[in-house]
């Protein structure tokens, strides 16, 4: 396996154009933000009571980002973790974060370069994938889908926490979401997220789904979360200018991700890989 040093950026040497130039990945990398699931250690929390995740399970986390889903499982179960994701930045800034931990979580972690599309683990290999929210940035999400099926282990778990609307946006924001990313978000529901999964791979069986409203931040809210950014000691340091590019740049996300919290929820949406086709429930609460 590749070793990737932990030391991302020679922040001294920064310039605002290069600040200025840098994609979501790589900016959050850089600004070293804790990239979370929605719900945070809640959902977390959530899918390892709700599978009763021990020390048998293996996991995957797809697009591992900075390392937030694969630390906070290790963090509450003695599972082994790997994580991978195709940014190399994001990679780097989880096993810094990584290297900070406690040798046990150290020996049950790792983190490499990955793409969904060609998962580098053989299959049956995993109870347990978390794509989270990676799979609303993929463009073949079919291919992914298949993937995670391949190398998730029979009568085993494929979990999603898909951010998904709930009322119509105005076409305005989904410009400005799209233009900040650098990608290209569809207007879904959570009904189009779980037909995606069903229809793309008849041996995903609908688990178990729990709805949640996101809650908007005010003004003052946000500025004190940017501003704890700008305190974080490889950014103190910083020219006056650059920091100033850093704060208005990091702003302009969150107001803009604020204003879409508006017409979104997420969902904690478990799928199971079946080895043979069972007859329907009938008779159920829901």
């Amino acid at each position: 396996m590749k070793i990737y040093k932990v030391v991302i950026f020679k922040n001294k040497y920064m310039k605002k154009d290069e600040i200025e130039k840098m994609n979501y990945t790589d900016f959050i990398a850089f600004i070293q933000e804790t990239n979370r699931c929605p719900g945070g250690k809640d959902t977390i929390r959530k899918i390892k009571n709700i599978l009763n995740i021990d020390q048998e399970f293996t996991i995957l986390d797809i697009g591992s980002n900075t390392g937030f889903n694969s630390l906070e499982l290790a963090h509450i179960t003695k599972s082994k973790i790997f994580g991978i994701d195709v940014s190399e930045k994001c990679v780097m800034e989880s096993n810094r974060k990584l290297s900070e931990d406690i040798l046990d979580v150290k020996n049950r972690v790792s983190f490499q370069i990955g793409s969904a599309y060609n998962i580098p683990f053989s299959e049956n290999s995993f109870d347990l994938i978390i794509a989270g929210g990676a799979t609303a940035f993929m463009t073949d999400k079919g291919k992914a889908i298949n993937e995670y099926e391949r190398v998730v282990k029979p009568w085993r778990y494929v979990c999603i926490t898909p951010l998904f609307y709930n009322s119509m946006p105005p076409k305005e924001l989904i410009h400005k979401i799209n233009n900040l990313i650098g990608n290209e978000i569809k207007v879904m529901n959570l009904q189009d997220w779980i037909n995606i999964f069903l229809t793309t791979n008849l041996n995903l069986e609908l688990y178990y789904v729990e709805e949640n409203k996101i809650k908007n931040r005010s003004e003052n809210d946000i500025d004190k979360y940017v501003d704890y950014f700008l305190n974080k000691p490889h950014i103190k340091d910083l020219e006056d200018s650059v920091r100033v590019v850093i704060r208005d740049k990091w702003k302009n996300y969150i107001e803009v991700f604020n204003e879409n919290h508006e017409y979104l929820s997420y969902a904690i949406v478990l799928f199971r890989k079946v080895y043979y086709q069972e007859e329907p429930e009938f008779f159920k609460v829901n």
